[in-house]
């Protein structure tokens, strides 16, 4: 029988094709060992949980680029960091007060339980006349018309939140930010110096006062300069503070009642009286750094494009009582992981096209701004950036006591059930992390709700319209507590993890 000779070429040519194709599919070693190394280092107690600002923070950083560099990865930065300072703004509560005054400018009083709401500046020192206003300017009653020939200009005015409806409904515990921003601006427009906002005297616990004090008295962190606002300096006390205020001048809750039945103030009952307010922000700049490397693309022309991996390095520190946030999950596991996926990218014999950047920020936990920074100052142009693929918490598997994240959309996944969060900017991203999740038999989620595009790292690419995967294996109860430890980390399950990343950065590396 007379085989053709054109027939045995194509058949020959095919079957080493397939071969080839047989041989690409064959995953890169990952070690489980080496895994269990990195996230016994990252998370153990003598890093003390990697805040922010503190020395241990660094010693992670160095570790990070120490195994980077080792893997021939180059810098594409400084030494593999890239550099940035944040703001840090903390209340002192020491030299903050509200005074007040006695007519020769001696003090009367000397009150330390306020919140300074709106503070633009580092010190706001302000003295002068304080009147009464009832509800304020609310623009809702016939009564503000007669609250107009109030003098307001250059006043301090105190006043209450809600409106006489809500104070005689009892429905006024809760503050209504937009009423009371209204309000802010139609008082500051009439002239006012400064507002003294009173919680609803039907919040009997101020549990609204103190949700407020509580955040506004947090150690704050800005990378950019301090935001401006419209509204005037704003201060907020409680009711009873508000007694201890005004004195013999009014009893609050009873002529707040006064007020809201008649419509009208009557602020003959309410003398105004002169005091000072002072608050002081303390402002200290605080050194950060990303750790970034760089395998550059076989492609003379698309490895001036890039994929950038993602995984946070810092966690929460130690809290007041000394207890160490160690952050196994978050996001030492990240770490770890993204550490052995550039070693299988770094061993390859030929490398992807496109280049892989592997971008290890800093100071995710208090708003994401090594990220922020990075794509202000990207290493590769982001409209050259194929996609940002962000690994945050791939290391744990569900266990009973998971069960406290029930009424989550993001409980931790069995061992087959990865998270997979992709933006719409790449029609093909969905499909390729669903083919390489069906190679690896693991089971791809895509239904999170997009409130978590604006959770993690991923966030500053996703805003600038980059193709985004966010990769988790979700929350467990662990998450954010003390008891995230190395010893409930799963190396085995970030091993698919990393083999996932490969497969994808392979494909988004070589695709036209």
């Amino acid at each position: 029988m007379k085989i053709d000779k054109q027939l045995l070429l194509l058949l020959f040519l095919n079957i080493g094709y397939l071969s080839l194709n047989a041989q690409e599919k064959v995953l890169p070693e990952v070690s489980e060992d080496r895994l269990r190394r990195h996230i016994s280092f990252l998370a153990s107690d003598s890093l003390k949980g990697r805040g922010v600002n503190t020395p241990e923070v660094n010693l992670a950083a160095m570790y990070i680029k120490n195994n980077i560099q080792q893997m021939n990865a180059s810098s594409p930065a400084d030494d593999f960091f890239q550099h940035f300072t944040i703001t840090s703004l903390v209340f002192d509560k020491n030299d903050s007060y509200l005074k007040v005054l006695n007519r020769k400018g001696k003090k009367k009083k000397h009150i330390k339980n306020f919140i300074a709401f709106n503070q633009q500046s580092n010190i706001v020192d302000i003295e002068g006349e304080m009147i009464f206003a009832g509800f304020g300017i609310t623009g809702s009653l016939p009564a503000d018309a007669d609250r107009e020939e109030t003098d307001y200009s250059g006043k301090i005015v105190l006043y209450s939140a809600g409106t006489p409806e809500t104070f005689r409904t009892g429905t006024s515990h809760r503050l209504n930010n937009s009423l009371e921003q209204q309000k802010m601006m139609k008082m500051q427009d009439a002239g006012a110096k400064a507002l003294v906002l009173v919680t609803s005297i039907h919040d009997a616990d101020n549990s609204i006062y103190n949700q407020i004090r509580s955040t506004s008295e947090r150690q704050k962190f800005t990378l950019a300069a301090r935001p401006t606002s419209k509204l005037p300096d704003v201060f907020i006390i409680t009711p009873q503070t508000a007694d201890e205020l005004t004195g013999k001048n009014l009893n609050w809750g009873k002529t707040l009642t006064a007020v809201s039945e008649n419509g009208i103030q009557n602020l003959s009952t309410a003398k105004s009286f002169p005091v000072r307010i002072r608050s002081v922000i303390t402002e200290e700049m605080v050194e950060s750094k990303n750790v970034i490397g760089l395998i550059e693309g076989s492609d003379s022309l698309l490895k001036d494009e890039c994929v950038v991996f993602i995984a946070h390095y810092d966690h929460l520190g130690t809290n007041s009582k000394g207890e160490i946030f160690n952050g196994a999950d978050d996001n030492a596991s990240g770490v770890a992981t993204l550490i052995e996926v550039a070693g299988m990218f770094s061993r390859q014999a030929v490398k992807p096209r496109r280049s892989m950047l592997f971008l290890f920020p800093a100071a995710e936990e208090i708003g994401l701004f090594g990220s922020d920074h990075y794509t202000q100052n990207p290493v590769f142009p982001l409209e050259k950036t194929a996609a940002c693929i962000n690994l945050d918490m791939v290391g744990r598997v569900f266990e009973e006591r998971d069960t406290v994240w029930d009424h989550s959309p993001k409980q931790v996944k069995d061992f087959d059930g990865i998270y997979t969060l992709v933006n719409d900017f790449s029609p093909s991203l969905k499909k390729m992390t669903t083919e390489a999740c069906l190679t690896l038999e693991l089971e791809p989620d895509f239904s999170l709700p997009a409130q978590f595009f604006y959770t993690s790292d991923h966030y500053h690419f996703h805003k600038n319209q980059v193709p985004v995967l966010n990769i988790s294996t979700g929350y467990s109860a662990d998450y954010h507590k003390p008891t995230d430890t190395a010893d409930r980390i799963r190396t085995d399950k970030m091993k698919r993890v990393a083999h996932l990343c490969y497969l994808l950065g392979t494909e988004l590396g070589n695709k036209e």
